[in-house]
């Protein structure tokens, strides 16, 4: 089984839910989610994420919503099991069936040829972002929700560019592919655990005009801006599709669905 039933209880986390795909992801989950579900929010932005907070409001009230400002490229693993902890000590927890993560959080971080990406420190704190941090917080997810839910579902959220290779995009594509070998690598660990890598396709965010104003290379900037000036995806669309995934199960566990797949 790879369905989710939105109509039964979960505790949900999502990363990077103070913007963009991270807040549509949460407001989306929020419209499909069981009443009394828990909703657990984290960005480094705690105004940001109370708009997120209030927006969830809007739509149910009943909901269970609880922020937490954090550093997701400096937290540690105590940082994450008391955020659990506390999250999960504040709440009923009792009749949950589905526990639930997005990893949404990510950089695009420097966007240069690859003979430019000098600076080792630089590269250790994107991959601590953007790799281990994600690593450490499944690991603490896992362990401690485990326990209160029967059916544990962690949605990857990955990139074209980690599977095929884009000029300036070294740093970027590297990190998703790593991240997405990493989440195959659980599925094949952990069957009972429903993992999916969903590509969401050229959506219109901060980080998709960050590479239009910051690629060193002119091409990569002008490839970008037509790609935004004619099929470039809302937040929105793109993540109803991968609602879609989830209530269908139209995937098996590891699977990479991209955006276009099977449209």
């Amino acid at each position: 089984m790879t369905s989710i039933d939105f109509a039964k209880k979960a505790l949900v986390v999502v990363t990077g839910a103070s913007r963009g795909i991270g807040r549509t992801i949460a407001l989306e989950t929020a419209r499909n989610l069981n009443q009394n579900s828990i909703l657990i929010l984290l960005a480094r932005s705690s105004n940001d994420l109370e708009q997120t907070k209030n927006l969830i409001l809007e739509v149910d009230k009943s909901l269970n919503v609880i922020t937490e400002s954090v550093d997701l490229s400096s937290a540690d693993v105590s940082t994450y099991e008391k955020i659990l902890d506390r999250a999960t000590g504040s709440v009923d927890t009792t009749g949950i069936e589905f526990g639930i993560i997005f990893h949404n959080a990510g950089t695009t971080g420097e966007i240069k040829r690859t003979t430019d990406l000098t600076d080792v420190k630089i590269w250790r704190e994107y991959y601590d972002l953007n790799l281990f941090q994600v690593a450490a917080l499944n690991s603490v997810f896992v362990r401690k929700i485990r326990p209160i839910a029967p059916q544990l579902v962690v949605v990857n959220i990955t990139s074209l560019c980690g599977r095929t290779p884009f000029k300036n995009l070294a740093m970027y594509g590297s990190a998703k592919a790593a991240r997405e070998l990493f989440f195959k690598v659980l599925a094949l660990e952990e069957e009972n655990i429903i993992v999916l890598n969903y590509s969401p396709g050229p959506v219109d965010t901060n980080m998709f005009d960050s590479i239009i104003t910051n690629a060193q290379s002119e091409e990569v900037q002008e490839s970008f801006k037509k790609v935004k000036e004619s099929t470039i995806l809302t937040c929105e669309q793109t993540v109803g599709r991968l609602m879609a995934l989830l209530e269908k199960g139209d995937f098996k566990s590891g699977d990479t669905v991209d955006y276009y797949d099977n449209l």
